[in-house]
């Protein structure tokens, strides 16, 4: 992983394939294993850790979504990017609805996945409850009931074999802190006043069987961009990690000919 300072720390970064620029913005970069390989045949991949996780440290603490979405365009003007598509993912697609709203002119095409425009109903029930376990500094508890979210009952097997790999690779690369800028803010976000500005393609994806945020949520989501294009896979909340075939397929499919 490279690395380039920024103001308040530094992001560390991954480059790879040759096309388009796509932009796969996760908290962790970790989160597109399933991505990088084949989307990397049709587009110049950008993946990168959040300021303030994983190989991205901050001086300044966690940045609000607002910061998160500057830093990204810190990152494309430092590599020489002047537009790229972005698919951002869970607290990812939080950040690119904030990356839309202040940097539209550096898109080709957005895409957001298992995201949401604000929370309400049994999301917001569900996110106040998972932020209380971390309110009283209860990761394992946390995790609990975050890991039966995460995969369909079709994938829970799945989930079952790998989870002790699964936990270390992402989960153990937070604390309480770090888990709590994200659902904090996530219980706060609402974009739906500017989410109808957006002029280019747009995708929005979500898991058919999304327990934490369920289809209506990513309909609501669809609704609210002009001309967005909406799709719901066989998955829970991952639907990258879970449908990966399917999911990189839409990917070249709306931002494969964006210039």
């Amino acid at each position: 992983m490279e690395r380039i300072d920024v103001t308040g720390g530094a992001i560390g970064y991954r480059r790879g394939g040759s096309g388009p620029p796509l932009v796969l913005l996760s908290t962790l970069a970790g989160g597109w294993l399933r991505q990088v390989p084949v989307l990397s045949r049709h587009f110049d991949v950008l993946t990168y850790d959040m300021r303030g996780f994983g190989d991205s440290p901050s001086d300044t603490g966690h940045p609000t979504n607002a910061q998160h979405a500057d830093d990204l365009a810190v990152l494309l003007d430092r590599l020489g990017v002047d537009r790229a598509a972005v698919v951002g993912m869970s607290h990812g697609g939080l950040v690119a609805q904030h990356f839309a709203a202040k940097h539209a002119d550096r898109l080709t095409g957005l895409g957001l996945v298992a995201t949401f425009a604000a929370p309400h109903g049994p999301t917001l029930l569900l996110l106040r409850m998972l932020n209380g376990f971390l309110e009283r500094g209860d990761l394992a508890g946390f995790w609990e009931v975050l890991k039966s979210m995460l995969f369909s009952a079709a994938g829970a097997p799945e989930l079952a074999r790998r989870e002790a790999a699964l936990r270390r690779a992402m989960f153990d690369q937070y604390d309480v802190a770090a888990l709590g800028s994200i659902y904090a803010q996530a219980l706060e976000h609402d974009s739906r006043a500017w989410l109808g500005e957006v002029g280019c393609p747009t995708l929005v994806v979500g898991g058919a069987e999304d327990i934490l945020f369920p289809p209506v949520l990513t309909e609501e989501l669809g609704r609210l961009v002009p001309g967005a294009r909406v799709e719901l896979l066989p998955a829970a909340h991952v639907p990258p990690v879970e449908a990966p075939r399917l999911f990189n397929d839409l990917v070249v499919d709306v931002f494969g000919a964006a210039r």
